[in-house]
């Protein structure tokens, strides 16, 4: 066995090496899906739309290990308030060696590795809170909507906004076009720092055992529990509940365009 671990060893750091020295657009190159019309949403295959920006499916980046965190300020804020808070996440929360985007209402994204951290979920939703600041955290912990390794087909979409792209909003009956903007060299940034080392320098803990972690994958996170007929499969109290409890806080944002599909969550209850 120590034979063995001799040999592979080298082999993992060699691999290491190789995916940190990438660029970010090296890794995400083949991750990436525009946007059309000012929008969000991704362009469907075939469409002729106008492409006004990229998403980031973190899912669709190979070597699994790049992940992001969503510095999200308070919008109430005036904008000499909310770049006093960027500059002073900028001076003191965050190493000098992460990939930086503003974002449309003036947060931030810092992209940078997981480098094995095993996060509860692909999108870590206001996992820590701070005065007039919520952080998300986004990484590629399930692949697959359900249990099945490499056989199951169907991926988990884990999407972020990329640099350079706008979208509109109306605020105040006042149309207004907002954009996603790279405040250092992202596109050429290499050797990304450690989520791990970031959390730490706060004195933050997330992570979850590799036991919890093999139970989320066994189960995949509830969500064999709903079919495709939007009918609900064995679902027991504590799962139900679990659901409940998600709709908490919950926030829709509005992006104005025509809805060309009807969404429930009448299944949910029934």
């Amino acid at each position: 066995m120590d034979q063995l671990l001799e040999k592979l060893i080298p082999i993992a750091v060699q691999m290491k090496e190789e995916t940190v020295s990438k660029t970010i657009m090296e890794r995400v190159k083949n991750a990436m899906i525009n946007t059309v019309n000012f929008t969000k949403i991704g362009q469907n295959e075939g469409e002729k739309k106008q492409v006004t920006g990229k998403l980031i499916d973190l899912t669709l980046v190979e070597d699994g290990d790049l992940c992001v965190i969503d510095f999200d300020i308070n919008k109430k804020l005036s904008n000499e308030e909310t770049d006093k808070i960027r500059q002073n996440i900028l001076d003191n929360m965050l190493p000098a060696n992460v990939g930086l985007v503003k974002t449309a209402h003036g947060g931030l994204h810092a992209y940078c590795n997981r480098d094995g951290y095993t996060l509860p979920s692909n999108r870590c939703l206001k996992c820590i809170v701070l005065d007039n600041i919520e952080i998300d955290i986004f990484g590629q912990m399930f692949k697959y909507k359900e249990h099945g390794g490499m056989k199951q087909k169907e991926l988990v979409q884990n999407r972020v906004v990329g640099p350079n792209s706008s979208f509109r909003e109306t605020k105040n009956n006042k149309r207004e076009t907002l954009k996603y903007e790279a405040i250092n060299d992202w596109v050429n940034m290499t050797h990304l720092a450690s989520l791990r080392e970031i959390l730490d320098s706060w004195n933050v803990d997330i992570e979850i055992s590799f036991k919890e972690y093999v139970d989320k994958v066994n189960m995949r996170d509830f969500g064999w529990q709903i079919t495709d007929e939007g009918t609900i499969d064995k679902m027991n109290d504590e799962i139900a509940q679990a659901c409940v409890n998600g709709l908490m806080n919950l926030e829709i944002r509005n992006y104005p365009q025509p809805i060309n599909m009807e969404v429930s969550l009448l299944s949910i209850f029934s």
